[in-house]
């Protein structure tokens, strides 16, 4: 058995291009820096970020895919310089009506 280091939900605040994604995410928050920030400074082995189905955050994954310290997973995921990875999710939010509020 070894020891994983690992973040399962990382919102992203911006993309590179400065189009807001999460608002209350930190700006400086785009898919790259969160994967250097993973590899150079905290240790982190598998990272969840989330509102990676973002149109705008698709272009950054592609872009980031095509500079040579990235690639895709045969089975899912992004591997970046053989140190982390990324798994790329999408919140889903919904409203269910329970009793209390049904009968409010």
């Amino acid at each position: 058995m070894y020891e994983v280091f690992a973040d399962l939900h990382i919102h992203i605040g911006r993309t590179k291009n400065n189009k807001p994604i999460k608002i209350t995410a930190a700006r400086s928050l785009n898919f790259e820096n969160i994967a250097k920030e993973c590899v150079e400074r905290k240790g982190i082995n598998i990272a969840g970020i989330i509102d990676s189905a973002s149109p705008y955050v698709i272009e950054d994954i592609e872009e980031f895919l095509k500079n040579g310290d990235a690639r895709e997973l045969e089975d899912g995921g992004i591997i970046y310089k053989n140190k982390v990875c990324l798994i790329l999710g999408s919140e889903i939010e919904t409203s269910e009506i329970t009793e209390e509020r049904k009968n409010r």
